[in-house]
């Protein structure tokens, strides 16, 4: 039978094979002769690159999904130039930022003045952060196989990049000189697609108006981030930035692998479609959302019940105090397979979904603040559940009362409601 590599699967296993690169190196590093502390201070560097990233770089990429599409053939070439001159502008800013305050940078984030290896860190983020772009450049010009091969690249080169100078016994310093060779060489790739596919002609109109576009979806991008990003400050900021607690927190505040691949690349297949066809959209969401359920759902399952046996085997006795927040963050699945919000963004209701976001950061806040006094680490891992159960019941109930759309007309609520079920027995059978 053959297998036909359509645009979402190829994403779906860029995605995929993006996670599992960074879920394999975490795993060899706990199984190296590296301490704790030295793990925590590349999570630590980890953190960084994302709370400096993720807002900006996932806002203007949905704005540019939109927008380019709408434009003629021309105008698209210009568009996908200058995608790269303000990628890389935005980058080369935020280093010489950094650079320049390192320490206020580095206290504000992580209330340490200074880090192992960031100098070199630096540099991987500046030759880094472009490349966001290529998936999604490669994505609109429609090149599934050169999705899937930069993500197969990807995934070996990254992990080679950090590994292979740990298990050949050079100082891990060289691991992050790794990830800025490798970095260089993923923009030389990017660098390539746009002199082939680019104009090179600078068009301030055509970046002003995708900005303009993307300012609400960066917004909204640096909500929703902000509640990992949060997370992470919080640990340092309650546990005075205990490397060995940050890393033990790292490693349990993770969802299933699979989930955040495979539902992200799912909520931006579909907005498309919504736009162009609701009715049809619906239908295609509820069915497509099933399947997820099929899979998603018996895994988180099976991990609940068997993670205090595979945490210790899979990385060390050190983290087995990750496993009980691990098993919280297991439960956002609930809230992430049900796909409000790919809707609403479809249907032009930003503001609102915005508003929303707004509130849920709110609410993380005050109850991961008031938990971690009386719970630790596991406070944290309950607020940030309470806080994304929320969203999506304000979502559901906003897209119901606006739209006339009900929950299950996309979301077969006889699968999930008995999954819920299942997770959450599964869950309390577990605890320790």
């Amino acid at each position: 039978m053959k297998f036909n590599l359509t645009n979402t699967k190829a994403l779906q296993l860029f995605h995929l094979l993006r996670q599992g690169s960074m879920i394999l190196t975490a795993i060899l590093l706990t199984k190296s002769s590296l301490s704790l502390s030295d793990i925590g201070a590349y999570e630590m560097l980890m953190y960084i690159g994302y709370a400096l990233s993720f807002w900006w770089v996932s806002g203007l990429v949905q704005g540019l999904l939109s927008k380019y599409p709408t434009l003629d053939v021309l105008t698209q070439e210009k568009l996908i130039f200058n995608a790269y001159l303000l990628f890389f502008t935005i980058s080369l800013v935020i280093f010489l930022i950094v650079f320049t305050f390192q320490s206020q940078v580095l206290t504000l984030l992580i209330r340490q003045t200074e880090v192992q290896y960031f100098s070199v860190f630096l540099i991987f983020m500046l030759l880094n952060f472009p490349t966001y772009l290529l998936e999604n450049l490669l994505l609109l010009k429609e090149k599934s196989r050169e999705i899937l091969a930069f993500g197969i690249c990807s995934f070996i080169g990254q992990l080679a990049a950090v590994i292979l100078p740990v298990y050949m016994g050079w100082e891990f310093y060289w691991s992050f000189v790794g990830l800025a060779i490798f970095a260089g060489c993923k923009h030389f790739w990017l660098f390539i697609n746009i002199w082939k596919q680019g104009i090179w002609q600078w068009r301030p109109d055509l970046i002003k108006n995708w900005i303009i576009l993307s300012f609400p979806l960066i917004l909204y991008a640096l909500l929703a981030g902000f509640n990992v990003a949060f997370d992470n400050w919080l640990v340092h900021y309650h546990f005075g930035g205990d490397e060995a607690i940050f890393a033990i927190f790292r490693y349990g505040a993770q969802e299933l692998p699979l989930t955040l691949a495979l539902t992200n690349a799912f909520s931006t297949a579909v907005l498309p479609e919504v736009a162009q066809n609701l009715d049809a959209a619906l239908a295609s969401i509820r069915s497509k959302s099933r399947k997820l359920f099929h899979l998603l759902f018996p895994l988180s399952i099976i991990l609940i019940l068997t993670d205090r046996w595979l945490f210790p085997f899979v990385f060390n006795e050190a983290f087995i105090a990750s496993v009980d927040i691990f098993n919280i963050y297991l439960l956002i699945i609930i809230s992430r397979l049900v796909f409000t919000r790919p809707i609403l963004v479809g249907l032009q209701a930003n503001k609102e979904v915005l508003i929303i976001s707004i509130i849920e950061l709110a609410v993380n806040i005050i109850i991961s603040f008031i938990l971690v006094q009386y719970l630790g680490l596991i406070g944290i891992a309950i607020g940030t559940l309470i806080a994304y159960t929320l969203e999506k019941i304000m979502l559901c109930a906003y897209l119901y009362m606006r739209f006339g759309v009900a929950v299950q007309a996309y979301t077969d609520l006889r699968w999930f409601i008995l999954y819920t079920i299942i997770l959450i027995i599964a869950f309390i059978f577990s605890w320790n």
